[in-house]
């Protein structure tokens, strides 16, 4: 070989290897730019994996790091979505730790960890603080449908709510206060230790799991509301609150206290309905709670009576954004009306929820057996619940979901605060939620679609826990794709025959061209 023949032979070699170690480089390039800035994205049409602005800023301001361990069985219907949805969560905020254990493959680890965190299940998602720890069962993190099973079909998933359940698990861990709610009793309430169909023992197990403190309280004869109460719950009252108990209430709103007020149309026996008390005190707070039972033939449940309806949210307050997001309803049974009166000053009353305009507020009581709507009745849309709170200039509307605030207060916004004397002489404002059925919260009802989507979020707003007020469930995709036997066998024979065969036809192509 020529010394040209060696040199031509280096260069070319030298060309190749140099080629070589640049697609080298591009790649390796590539790929480090990749792991380092790189965006997910959610084909799905409902934005199944899609973290909402809310998850976002919590996961921004994590300030300790908590390990998430997935302990789901890979055959679980919700292992998918929950380990994608979950790898969304570490790849936003790099305090979160994701890791994976197969209770079926892995027998030593998963030992381990039901030894650690005395798990009961094996179908869990466990997030540890180090100090402190939450458990979301495979049970929270989706809505099934039922009405199949009496036809021998199985359940089907109607809403994933694996964000709702995640994201409330993080905000309880990091939380430093355990709000306190004091639920009233003596006046036949619903108890929070009766497990049967009246008590509210599921909805006391709910909220406990949301990181709140509660106990009975006998109001009567106590004369003060306990300090350090966050929140007063009044919960189906079925006898008269008399007068010392109502000042003791009007005492505690007056120093920025919080109240829950269910009420239930208890018949009288004589053509009306039980007096509380509350219903008069209540007026004086803008809330107007009518003598009558609510009807609504166009919203009625099969197999059910005519006294249990559904309802729907109405404006966009937080306590039923999350509905009006998932065009959930909530089932409510002997209603009675509760609607805006004439609020105090500087104070504003706004519906949350109501009938369809075919609705009435029935105000002939004496005669239920024959129920027409006359002209004393209420003319529907009839309102079932109302919201009342403070509105301050400068300050966010309490009543719109979309500009509540999910950070800490500004040090500007602390400054400007600290340096008013109107808003340090400024008395602290109350809020108040009252609702014409407690049927909906009790055992009985609490699991009916969105009854209990509105308890957290009612307790999350009275308490400004915008945090965790419901994210809303999402609508997985069922996609079914239906083949003819015709369809299907050219798609065998185009995937059997086809492919090979222009795999065929390639080389033949490639051959004939260097022939030439």
């Amino acid at each position: 070989m020529s010394p040209r023949d060696v040199n031509k032979a280096l260069v070319k070699g030298s060309t190749w290897s140099a080629g070589v170690l640049l697609v080298v480089a591009l790649v390796a390039i590539l790929n480090y730019f990749g792991m380092k800035y790189y965006q997910r994205f959610d084909w799905t049409g409902s934005k199944l994996y899609s973290l909402s602005e809310k998850s976002e800023k919590i996961l921004g301001g994590l300030e300790q790091p908590i390990e998430v361990t997935l302990f789901l069985q890979p055959s679980s219907p919700l292992y998918d979505a929950s380990k994608e949805l979950l790898e969304r969560y570490a790849a936003k905020s790099p305090r979160i730790t994701l890791r994976e254990v197969d209770p079926e493959r892995n027998l030593a680890e998963a030992q381990r960890l039901v030894d650690q965190y005395q798990i009961q299940s094996l179908n869990v998602v466990v997030f540890d603080a180090g100090d402190d720890r939450r458990v979301v069962e495979e049970s929270a993190l989706a809505d099934y449908d039922y009405s199949g099973m009496q036809f021998g079909q199985q359940p089907t998933m109607k809403g994933f709510k694996g964000e709702e359940a995640f994201t409330s698990a993080i905000v309880e861990l990091v939380e430093k206060k355990k709000p306190r709610v004091l639920w009233t009793t003596g006046h036949g309430e619903a108890g929070l230790d009766d497990f049967g169909p009246e008590g509210i023992s599921q909805l006391k197990d709910m909220l406990g799991k949301e990181n709140l403190e509660m106990t009975e309280w006998a109001s009567l004869g106590q004369g003060e509301v306990p300090v350090g109460t966050d929140l007063l719950v009044v919960a189906g009252p079925r006898v008269n609150f008399v007068q010392p108990e109502l000042e003791a209430f009007d005492r505690y709103l007056e120093q920025g206290g919080r109240m829950l007020v269910l009420l239930d149309p208890e018949l009288d026996g004589q053509g009306g309905l039980i007096q509380t008390g509350l219903e008069a005190w209540l007026a004086a707070r803008g809330v107007a709670v009518g003598a009558n039972l609510v009807v609504d033939p166009s919203a009625t449940l099969p197999f059910y009576g005519a006294e249990t309806i559904f309802v729907r949210a109405t404006g966009s307050s937080p306590v039923v954004a999350s509905l009006t997001q998932a065009d959930y309803p909530v089932i409510f049974a002997l209603a009675r009306s509760v609607g805006a009166g004439t609020a105090p000053a500087g104070y504003e009353v706004k519906r949350l929820l109501e009938t369809t305009a075919d609705g009435w507020g029935e105000t002939n009581l004496a005669n239920l057996r024959s129920v027409e709507k006359g002209e004393d009745d209420l003319a529907g849309p009839v309102p079932v619940a109302v919201a009342v709170a403070a509105i301050e200039k400068g300050e966010p509307d309490p009543f719109e979901a979309e500009e509540l605030g999910l950070e800490e207060e500004s040090e500007e916004g602390a400054e400007a605060g600290s340096g008013s004397e109107t808003a340090a002489e400024a008395p602290p404002t109350w809020r108040l939620v009252v609702l014409g059925d407690s049927d909906f919260a009790r055992n009985g009802q609490l699991a009916n679609v969105g009854n209990p989507t509105l308890a957290g979020n009612a307790f999350n707003w009275l308490l400004e826990r915008e945090k965790l007020l419901g994210i809303g469930p999402k609508q997985p995709e069922q996609v079914r794709l239906t083949l003819t036997p015709g369809q299907l066998s050219a798609i065998t024979w185009g995937t059997l025959a086809g492919m090979p065969g222009l795999a065929i036809l390639a080389g033949v192509l490639v051959w004939r061209r260097r022939r030439r």
